[in-house]
């Protein structure tokens, strides 16, 4: 009998997602198998099958999934995990009806988050995203994109993205480490190009230099960066290696997302202002629209994303957690089961825009965000009987077993 690590048998309904990222997502696509067990060994999955041919054909920690249903890891591709502080009382601002962009011309918002994160040591700052990254996995969040930009200066990105590689070093989730050009710095409000491509020239070339991101990352938006510096930015990172994707038509339209047919960029993220027409863009060049339902929630703002013609126009839609200081919500799961409130999306759409999609948001749906031998091997035991449940119950962590890159992290069944 072959040895392995983990097998997990009497699952109910393991939804696979083994053919890939979904433009259009249906319960024949989803690659669903009932009765089905998996084997993990060395951090993959060796085995896919019936529950008991797996069970009695492999030797090793046996979990019992107790007819439950069983998905792919979450995978969160757009969390600011680390910074300092909290802005809990902008929440009442914004509750008396101050805009978010209001927030942020008078200094605050990002701007107060980078003085708070600057006075922070390397310790703290570390200290404070394990805990959060923690209560991820203990939610089934098992990969974890991890943005910089809450220090603006060349010393500040690199502290913040030296944090996230010690996070990817100590972490049993997958870390995915992100330059983020967030906002210029207050000195540079009159002069956000020369800052723009001050930062082009220094920040991501030291970055790349030592290796502490594979993204970069752009807040294209008025009150943040335009079009043209934005282009700058990412150019510079593509020049350096990096792989490309943008926060577009958050607050405002300028034309953010039209640069998706101009540059390489694997996502575009938020699109709340998006005119429906740009839809096309994305498909045409195969870029995912990463949405984010709980920051729609954050910002008090009626304006959606265009989810009917992103799916009519047969793109790949992910979301995130979007975990920033203005959404103190960590929790991918949340996303997951507010998407269809929020975004219309239906239960499995949900389901498979925080797994396979989400991955391949971050480019690597080659080997993450599915049930599949040679993926890693990320996965969760919900209490659910069926994937039709998500959005139907939430607001309780519903993630009974979490096992991510081969190892158990929480279990709440019998295991032997």
């Amino acid at each position: 009998m072959p040895k392995v690590d983990v097998v997990v048998y009497n699952i109910g309904e393991l939804i696979t997602f083994a053919g890939g990222p979904l433009e259009r997502v249906s319960a024949d696509k989803a690659f669903i198998v009932r009765d089905a067990g998996v084997a993990i060994k060395d951090g993959v999955f060796v085995s896919v099958g019936r529950s008991g041919d797996i069970r009695f054909r492999f030797d090793g920690v046996m979990v019992d999934a107790g007819g439950f249903m069983v998905s792919p890891g979450l995978v969160d591709p757009h969390t600011h995990l680390i910074f300092a502080g909290s802005r809990e009382d902008e929440f009442e601002l914004k509750l008396s009806g101050v805009s978010y962009s209001e927030i942020l011309a008078r200094g605050g918002g990002i701007y107060r988050t980078v003085r708070a994160t600057r006075a922070s040591s390397f310790e703290e700052l570390l200290s404070r995203a394990s805990r959060i990254l923690d209560l991820m996995l203990a939610h089934g969040t098992t990969v974890v994109e991890v943005k910089s930009g809450y220090a603006l200066d060349l010393e500040g990105e690199v502290r913040i993205l030296e944090v996230a590689r010690r996070l990817a070093r100590v972490s049993p989730a997958l870390v995915v480490p992100t330059l983020l050009a967030h906002v210029p710095l207050l000195e540079y409000r009159d002069r956000v190009s020369e800052y723009a491509r001050w930062f082009a020239e220094t920040v991501v070339a030291e970055v790349s230099r030592r290796g502490l991101a594979s993204y970069i990352d752009v807040f294209c938006d008025r009150g943040a960066f335009s079009v043209e510096d934005s282009k700058i930015i990412l150019e510079a990172g593509l020049k350096h290696g990096l792989r490309a994707r943008m926060h577009a038509d958050q607050l405002s339209y300028i034309g953010c997302s039209k640069l998706a047919g101009e540059l390489e960029l694997d996502s575009l993220d938020h699109l709340e202002r998006m005119p429906s027409v740009n839809a096309r863009i994305l498909a045409e060049r195969g870029v995912t629209a990463t949405l984010l339902p709980t920051s729609i929630i954050a910002m008090m703002d009626p304006a959606k994303p265009p989810v009917g013609e992103l799916r009519e126009s047969g793109v790949v839609v992910a979301i995130g957690s979007d975990y920033n200081p203005n959404n103190m919500t960590p929790l991918q799961q949340t996303a997951m089961d507010i998407a269809p409130y929020i975004l219309q999306l239906t239960p499995l759409e949900a389901l498979a825009a925080a797994t396979i999609n989400a991955a391949k948001s971050l480019n690597i749906h080659d080997r993450v965000g599915a049930v599949k031998e040679g993926y890693r091997a990320d996965l969760v035991v919900w209490d659910m009987e069926s994937y039709k449940w998500i959005g139907y119950t939430w607001g309780y962590n519903k993630a009974l077993t979490v096992i991510a890159g081969g190892s158990i992290v929480k279990n709440r069944l019998t295991a032997s």
